[in-house]
C-alpha cells in the first residue's frame, strides 16, 4: 500500500556528493555449459535504486528522524520524493532499502545521512516516445526540438 508521506521538500541530496542510482537488477544473466551465458529481463519494469547523502543541521537531522520514525514507521512505509532519474526533477515513490540508513556526525553541528532508495518506478520507464537517438543529432536542444514536433502533431487535422 502506497503512502501519502511526502520526504520534507527542503531536505536535499547533495548532488555533488555520490547521487547516484543503478539499473540493471531485472537483467538476469543463466550460465550455459559451453556457451555464451543467456541474458533476459526478469520482469519488464524494475525499482532502481539511489544512493544519496544529505546534510543535515542539529534541527534538520531531528527533523528526518522525526519523519523516519513516525511518517514512514522506520522506514517500512514508501513516501513521495522529488528525485533526478534522468527526465529532471520529478516526484517519485520510495522505499529505504532496509539497513542503509546510515547517519554520522563528523563534526558537532552538521549530521551527514547516507542512505539507499528504491524508486517503484521513473518516466523514463512508462513513456511511449524515445526521443534519445535524436540527441546526436540536436544535441542539447532535443528538448525543444522534440516539444515543436509533438505541437506540430497535434495540430494537425483528425480527418
Amino acid at each position: 500500500m502506497m503512502s501519502d508521506a511526502v520526504w520534507p521538500s527542503n531536505i536535499k541530496p547533495l548532488t555533488n556528493r555520490n547521487y547516484a542510482t543503478s539499473r540493471g537488477g531485472n537483467v538476469l544473466n543463466t550460465p550455459v555449459a559451453g556457451g555464451l551465458p543467456r541474458i533476459n529481463l526478469d520482469n519488464t519494469l524494475e525499482s532502481p535504486v539511489f544512493q544519496l547523502n544529505f546534510s543535515l543541521s542539529r534541527i534538520g537531522f531531528q527533523a528526518i528522524m522525526n519523519f523516519y520514525d513516525v511518517a514512514i514507521n522506520h522506514g517500512a512505509k514508501s513516501f513521495k520524493m522529488n528525485l533526478d532519474s534522468g527526465n529532471g526533477i520529478e516526484e517519485h515513490q520510495c522505499y529505504i532499502v532496509p539497513r542503509t540508513w546510515r547517519p554520522t556526525r563528523p563534526s558537532h553541528n552538521v549530521w551527514i545521512l547516507s542512505c539507499s532508495m528504491i524508486a517503484e518506478v521513473t518516466s523514463s520507464q512508462l513513456e511511449e516516445a524515445d526521443w534519445s537517438y535524436l540527441y546526436p543529432i540536436y544535441g542539447e536542444d532535443i528538448a525543444l526540438m522534440t516539444n515543436l514536433f509533438e505541437n506540430w502533431v497535434e495540430s494537425l487535422p483528425n480527418g
